[in-house]
């Protein structure tokens, strides 16, 4: 059993080893099992979109939640901003503005109108001149409808692409772990798209990823009877299967895709998950599955799930619309589930079986392992899952989300625990906008105010600043951050600019944007482009802030949004 009254060293420890790593996948691949086939599974029944009820979000929470002071802001000025908000809980979901003004000075050089027209012109130029959308869709992997099985698309990161003639396979290498942390961005993406434009090509994006979100749930149930139907898995793999990209379905021009996942088919076990077989899915038959989703891509989820209510409003399309909702039945499902099992994300064994990750053995499944030292510590992970699952507040006061005993620890053990805590902060001031809970929101985005302050001038021993990515993913952060109210200072402006600039100069010219293009050679391809900017999958995050309910009118200028959501004037 681990001492967590050992600190602060020993926490630094466990925080360094406990918390899962974005490019370490940790397994070990065992012998290849014979008995499953890209055409294993056929006989086993299929049942689409078979999900358990679960409780529909209220339409009315409570409007008397206690809310803490943030610890750096005075209780008199605390007081008098929420004085002025008023009680939002019971009008129309989702909402469709702030409830309330929030303003910061705006420091930095300020942005000309002919800078910030450039700029949009320049990134959309570059949305446009790559078909971004169609990109997404066509090098996007999943099952497809002609195999008779449910269909999806996702954003994996293990996948290797190889060219021979006019076919491209899309082969599953390496072991899937974090895919959906890149895919919430795809999603948040393609809804803030089709919203904006109504485009069919972000309207399938949409569908698709829905879809895929929803994939790693129904495919990760046992069987009809099965007890525990809203746990997540890291990954699945469904059968191999080749189809072309036709009219129909892809409004495309019939261009020979391979998806293969059999390389997966493999009993792999490591530190923090295992995969193995999955022999009777209800939805996709026999598969291999990857267990232990941990924090690592629920960060990024729960965040994307606060733009799903627009979707089930707005949507033009009813197949859409169908799509997305079964996905926030299911998020409402998983987090109801974290939130019922004590702030537990619970995953299955070999057998089916649900259990609960102990703290003692990895910190990646729970909420509570370090609470004992620290009633806040990951408290707006907690505060997210009840917000989806009810609306309301269930844990601990959070005060402001800032200035815990684990901020402090995980930060300075590995980068990569850093946005897992900043997107977590943004899922709870999003999700307390979208549940109208106007006072929690009020003093969870002045935490994150604070957060980016901090980021935005850092002392010389801030964890992260000396990290090769660290720019990049500042840059992309705050843009989400204006998604959820924070209003953007000049010099942020300036730094979304910079990167966002490096990295369209580095993808414009990127040679494989088609792959089957007759001008790419037989072989291996990469599969994404890469840039010291923003990564292939943010680039296109105007599209959510533009669409977003709860960008602040006080915020900086550093998009066209007129632009931004007409593609007749990207890049003109």
């Amino acid at each position: 059993m681990r001492r967590f009254w050992m600190l602060p060293f020993a926490l630094g420890l466990v925080l360094a080893c406990a918390c899962s790593s974005g490019s370490d996948n940790g397994t070990d691949p065992g012998a290849q099992d014979p008995g499953l086939t890209d055409e294993a599974g056929t006989d086993v029944p299929v049942v689409d979109n078979a999900i358990p009820d679960v409780p529909d979000v209220p339409e009315d929470v409570a409007a008397d939640v206690p809310v803490d002071v943030p610890v750096d802001v005075p209780a008199d000025v605390v007081a008098d901003a929420l004085d002025d908000i008023p009680d939002v809980s019971s009008q129309p979901f989702p909402p469709r503005e702030m409830p309330f003004a929030y303003t910061r000075t705006a420091e930095g050089e300020p942005l000309t109108t002919a800078e910030v027209t450039a700029f949009t012109k320049k990134v959309t130029g570059l949305w446009k001149k790559t078909d971004w959308a169609r990109w997404v869709l066509r090098t996007s992997t999943g099952v497809d409808t002609t195999t008779g099985k449910a269909d999806y698309l996702a954003w994996h990161n293990d996948v290797q692409i190889a060219k021979v003639g006019d076919t491209v396979t899309f082969s599953h290498m390496g072991g899937e772990h974090n895919m959906w942390i890149p895919g919430s961005k795809v999603l948040s993406e393609a809804i803030g798209g089709y919203l904006l434009t109504g485009d069919w090509k972000f309207a399938k994006m949409t569908e698709q990823y829905c879809k895929g979100l929803s994939a790693v749930i129904k495919g990760f149930i046992w069987d009809e009877n099965d007890p525990a139907p809203f746990l997540m898995a890291r990954a699945i793999f469904p059968m191999d299967h080749s189809f072309t990209l036709d009219d129909a379905t892809w409004k495309d021009d019939g261009r020979k895709k391979v998806v293969k996942f059999s390389d997966m088919y493999q009993i792999q076990h490591g530190w923090n998950a295992n995969t193995f077989p999955w022999p009777h899915n209800p939805t996709w038959g026999a598969e291999y599955v990857t267990n232990m989703r941990s924090k690592d891509d629920v960060r990024s989820i729960v965040r994307t799930t606060m733009f799903l209510p627009y979707v089930l409003a707005d949507a033009k399309d009813e197949w859409v619309k169908s799509a997305c909702q079964e996905t926030f039945d299911l998020m409402k499902g998983f987090n109801k589930d974290i939130v019922d099992f004590d702030y537990n994300i619970r995953t299955k064994d070999e057998d089916g079986v649900a259990y609960i990750i102990p703290c003692d053995v990895q910190d990646l499944g729970g909420y509570k392992c370090y609470i004992d030292i620290d009633p806040t510590n990951e408290c707006c992970q907690r505060l997210s899952s009840d917000l989806i699952a009810y609306g309301e507040r269930r844990t601990e006061e959070c005060g402001n989300c800032v200035g815990s005993v684990y901020d402090a620890f995980a930060s300075a053990a590995h980068f990569y625990n850093i946005p897992i805590i900043w997107d977590y902060h943004m899922a709870a001031v999003g999700n307390a906008l979208v549940y109208r809970q106007a006072r929690m929101a009020w003093v969870l985005l002045d935490g994150l105010k604070q957060r980016i302050d901090t980021y935005m001038h850092p002392a010389a021993d801030e964890p992260g600043i000396n990290d090769s990515a660290w720019n990049k993913e500042l840059a992309v952060l705050l843009v989400q951050t204006a998604s959820v109210g924070l209003p953007l200072t000049w010099l942020e402006a300036r730094h979304v600019h910079q990167q966002w600039t490096q990295a369209v100069t580095d993808f414009e010219n990127w040679p494989n944007w088609d792959p089957w293009a007759a001008t790419v050679p037989d072989g291996p391809i990469q599969v994404r482009p890469s840039s010291e900017g923003i990564d292939i999958e943010a680039i296109t995050m105007f599209l959510e802030y533009c669409n977003s309910p709860f960008k602040n009118p006080a915020g900086v200028a550093f998009i066209d949004c007129d632009i931004v959501k007409d593609p007749a004037k990207w890049g003109e």
